[in-house]
């Protein structure tokens, strides 16, 4: 990536004066682009334009060569994701906040490998040994407690009760919106060792969903550490299911969130489901590790780049592009087309309509990868096709 975090996406034409990249001769165009033999002139080289019935029917089309150097930038930008996280600092919270304490720079630091561009908001008390002052570099350290130096944090200071998580993240909105960005997908993490007070998950989704403004926190993406004993929702509460001694009350309301079920235990369609852990765990740094995977792979990201339109007299031939990923570490990659989303691979790409294609969409391993680079360049070469009018 280029400093500002769009991609270049160079259109490299390769023109050459007699000869083209199979080293087969042609006729160089006049100086007023005059061809004979009923050839048009299509970037210095003559060649016999096939019909508009010939185009549509399928029919073999002369090789026109690349079309005119063209260069644009990508919209293929670090995706924009706020995170907030509420913590209970309850008198049986003491062991929890130490692990967050251990662990949130480990969860940011995979959120920021990836590309993504995160923010994070956390509620918590700040002292004590059930209170979390994240350290250096996402927060402050003691003893402010607030942001790191690349200002990723708003810490709002304020004791979470056992049970009333997301009354206090509702409650603090005010103190938080302005810091929360339009675009930006949202996920929460739910940390307690016992179950909402006040909320059920629909009460919740809708709570967040009226906050203004509209459609902030509409689609959210929610994760959970809490207390349950089995990995259902009939033996979340059953303690012949498991052994989670160090809960207060499970937490099903959270699990539901995290798990994209309403009420009743019926799926939500269209919730992207997010990752939990147990909070009697004795080491939370894989529970963390794996809900920040969960957030990079839970988030849409953008990475389209429109086709440009061809030379005046011609048209694009979309079964000969060709695009080349230059890394950062100087490695060169051949990517591939793929049918379609559902055939992505790790080097894809695929149009966006593959009868009418105006977009060129790269799988979305390739978008993060991508995104995460740097010194990350994109070669498209596009061919052209003379058109008869």
């Amino acid at each position: 990536m280029t400093r500002d975090g769009l991609v270049v996406l160079g259109i490299i034409a390769a023109l050459a004066s007699g000869c083209d990249a199979a080293g087969a001769t042609y006729d160089a165009c006049g100086a007023y682009g005059q061809c004979g033999g009923g050839r048009t002139c299509i970037d210095g080289r003559c060649v016999m334009p096939p019909s508009q019935g010939d185009l549509d029917g399928g029919a073999p089309r002369p090789d026109a060569g690349p079309c005119r150097a063209i260069t644009a930038e990508s919209t293929a930008r670090a995706a924009p994701v706020d995170i907030v996280i509420a913590i209970d600092n309850s008198g049986s919270m003491s062991e929890e906040a130490a692990q967050v304490r251990r662990n949130i720079n480990t969860f940011a630091s995979i959120l920021g490998a990836s590309g993504l561009d995160y923010r994070v908001v956390l509620i918590s008390r700040p002292d004590g040994d059930r209170g979390v002052c994240v350290p250096v570099p996402l927060g402050s350290g003691e003893p402010d407690c607030t942001s790191g130096p690349e200002g990723r944090l708003l810490a709002i200071h304020d004791a979470v009760g056992s049970d009333d998580a997301i009354d206090l993240v509702i409650e603090h909105y005010p103190d938080y919106r302005d810091f929360l960005r339009p675009n930006a997908a949202k996920a929460f993490l739910w940390i307690t060792d016992d179950e909402s007070g006040t909320f059920t998950a629909d009460a919740a989704r809708d709570a967040l969903a009226a906050l203004e403004p509209s459609g902030m926190l509409a689609r959210t993406i929610h994760n959970s550490i809490v207390g349950h004993y089995g990995e259902t929702p009939t033996t979340w509460a059953d303690d012949a299911a498991g052994d989670c001694e160090s809960l207060a009350d499970p937490g099903e309301t959270y699990m539901r969130l995290t798990q994209c079920l309403d009420d009743a235990n019926e799926a939500i369609p269209g919730c992207i489901a997010g990752r939990s852990g147990r909070v009697c765990e004795t080491d939370w740094t894989a529970i963390f590790e794996s809900i920040a995977r969960g957030v990079v792979e839970g988030v849409p990201v953008p990475c389209d780049f429109a086709l440009p339109d061809a030379p005046a007299g011609a048209v694009l031939d979309h079964d000969a592009i060709r695009i080349t990923y230059s890394a950062g570490d100087g490695s060169r990659h051949e990517l591939v087309r793929a049918a379609g989303p559902g055939a992505c691979t790790a080097e894809g790409w695929h149009f966006d309509d593959g009868a009418s294609p105006t977009a060129i969409t790269l799988c979305p391993e390739l978008c993060r990868t991508v995104q995460s680079d740097e010194d990350a360049r994109l070669d498209i070469g596009l061919g052209c096709f003379p058109l008869l009018e």
